[in-house]
């Protein structure tokens, strides 16, 4: 099956969110696509519909305008207005001296040709008779330009030239200067035996703008249109600025205006939207605190208050654990707290990690392990550390083991080792885990833990 054809005036973009293309189009004043078709602009402008979702805007957007078919073509015949001269108006009059000449034809219209009829005066008349021109200036928006690409043009025949936009044109009359009797072959400003200006015109449209509604010209162009057409610069931007400044907005007014009433072409017209944006994401909760116990927690551990006086040494080659009895079913271990001091001038960095029993020792692969850190101190001080995730502990004997990589620890121990604790070790490098012996009889490193009992 051949694939349909694409719908005049309008822009497919990607689907929607039930899967159904979104389109930007634009539309005429009567409801219809825009582009393809001729359009009268002048007086108070094109009003144009430019309509796309609610609340996207365009990624792009390509509007060629140019004038209607046939309006680059001259006119067949040679206009002839009524003028005005250095002497006053030239109506009824078959010819006359003139300095200057002017003619004004109020609206702008696309000029390409100019013939001025005149010729030298009879008075002082020379054989062969003496060269003569006329320098041309143009009025177009609000200012006098010289005739482009020549201002001087001879008399006597049509002059053609590439089409600008005038709405009156001046004419200064030259001659053939001389001296001592003897002609300089030299254009200077003189009378010339003027009779008529003829102007040969296009149908193309001048002074193309282009506006967001009432608002001041985003766009405008000075030349006449050519059929070719003029891509309009930064209308997605502007249509944007206004999708800013009314939010929600499903469509854009757009206005095009010409400065006479030649038909112009929309020539075509495509655009693009934007990716919608993400979906708002909830915001991240904050990170909860590391050394901090987490909320429910009770104690296992009966607290302690005695001041402890020995200490056992964690460094890169000693390290020291406890090994706890199993936790009742359903209880989870989250945070456990030590008391510990800093002996060393920098910040003392280690892992604890905990341990199934493997021969009354701590088994050598981890169950759990993560960091802890401690400034340098004087004191003693116990630090809190939650595990990454509470973990049940049942069934089995395991350990707590600190271990320090960079600068050491003290972890202080006590006598009287609570019932829950089964006993504490040390051990050097990679030797064995060797009981502690002091302090005598029963000793243990200080630890507190948290746990949190099964849920109901």
């Amino acid at each position: 099956m051949p694939p349909k054809p694409a719908v005049r005036g309008s822009s497919p973009t990607e689907p929607g969110a039930h899967g159904v293309a979104e389109s930007v189009s634009l539309r005429g004043p009567d409801e219809q696509p825009a582009d393809g078709r001729d359009w009268n602009a002048g007086g108070d402008g094109l009003a144009l519909a430019l309509s796309l979702p609610p609340g996207r805007r365009l990624g792009s957007a390509r509007l060629l305008v140019g004038a209607a078919e046939g309006g680059e073509r001259p006119l067949d015949e040679l206009e002839f207005p009524g003028l005005a001269t250095d002497i006053g108006p030239h109506a009824g009059k078959t010819e006359a001296l003139w300095q200057w000449a002017r003619i004004d034809w109020k609206a702008p219209r696309a000029l390409i040709g100019v013939r001025v009829e005149a010729s030298p005066p009879a008075v002082g008349a020379l054989v062969p008779p003496r060269r003569t021109g006329a320098r041309l200036r143009l009025f177009s928006n609000g200012s006098w330009l010289p005739l482009a690409p020549l201002d001087t043009l001879p008399t006597g025949t049509e002059q053609s030239f590439p089409a600008q936009c005038a709405s009156a044109l001046m004419a200064e009359m030259l001659i053939e200067g001389d001296a001592a009797e003897k002609r300089t072959g030299v254009l200077i400003p003189g009378m010339l035996n003027g009779r008529r200006i003829g102007l040969r015109f296009t149908r193309q449209p001048c002074q193309l703008s282009v506006a967001i509604g009432n608002e001041p010209p985003f766009f405008s162009a000075d030349a006449p249109l050519p059929e070719a057409g003029l891509v309009v610069a930064g209308l997605a931007r502007a249509i944007n600025r206004y999708l800013s400044d009314h939010p929600g907005a499903a469509v854009v007014p757009l206005n095009i205006a010409t400065a006479n009433t030649h038909l112009l072409r929309i020539i075509a017209f495509e655009a693009e939207l934007e990716a919608p944006p993400p979906p708002a994401t909830p915001d991240t909760p904050p990170p909860e605190p590391t050394d901090q116990p987490r909320p429910g927690e009770r104690a296992l551990l009966p607290p302690s208050d005695r001041i402890p006086r020995v200490a056992r040494l964690c460094d890169a080659d000693h390290a020291a654990g406890l090994r706890l009895r199993p936790l009742p079913q359903g209880v989870r271990l989250s945070s456990v707290q030590l008391q510990l001091r800093n002996p060393g001038d920098e910040e003392a960095r280690g892992t604890l990690s905990l341990h199934a029993d493997e021969h009354g020792s701590p088994a050598g692969t981890a169950l759990a392990s993560w960091p802890i850190a401690l400034p340098a101190g004087d004191t003693p001080r116990w630090v809190c550390s939650r595990l990454p995730a509470p973990r049940p502990l049942a069934g089995q004997p395991w350990w707590l083991v600190c271990r320090v990589e960079h600068g050491s620890l003290q972890w202080y121990a006590d006598t009287h080792c609570p019932d829950l604790i089964d006993a504490a070790s040390h051990c050097r490098g990679s030797g064995p885990w060797l009981p502690l012996d002091t302090p005598a009889p029963a000793p243990w490193l200080h630890l507190q833990a948290g746990v949190l009992d099964p849920e109901d």
